[in-house]
């Protein structure tokens, strides 16, 4: 199964990030074809995982947001997948990992 998980950024000491990586890893080790997007990425990548990030530039965080959705909406248009797991709210969703209190 191809599945892509999406968080605007990745860096190594966030919970919901920490989530995403190991949620990945365990996919990918099961025989997932597995790909994260992300705005940007802090720390090492992890092995067996196609890391895409998609850098925009905006003043405002939503239309930062946006144009971020928008590159990953091409991209997933162009090399499709299964299946969208998102660990932030957005719109295009197939699941959300709500790690919200």
């Amino acid at each position: 199964m191809r599945l892509a998980l999406v968080m605007y950024r990745y860096f190594p000491y966030g919970g919901l990030q920490r989530d995403c990586l190991r949620l990945a890893s365990e996919l990918a080790q099961r025989g997932h074809r597995c790909r994260v997007y992300c705005i940007d990425w802090q720390g090492e990548r992890p092995a067996g995982v196609d890391v895409r990030c998609l850098p925009v530039r905006a003043l405002q965080r939503h239309t930062r947001n946006q144009r971020f959705l928008a590159r990953m909406q091409a991209d997933l248009a162009a090399d499709p997948v299964d299946a969208v797991i998102g660990f932030n709210k957005m719109p295009g969703l197939d699941v959300y990992f709500a790690a919200d209190g």
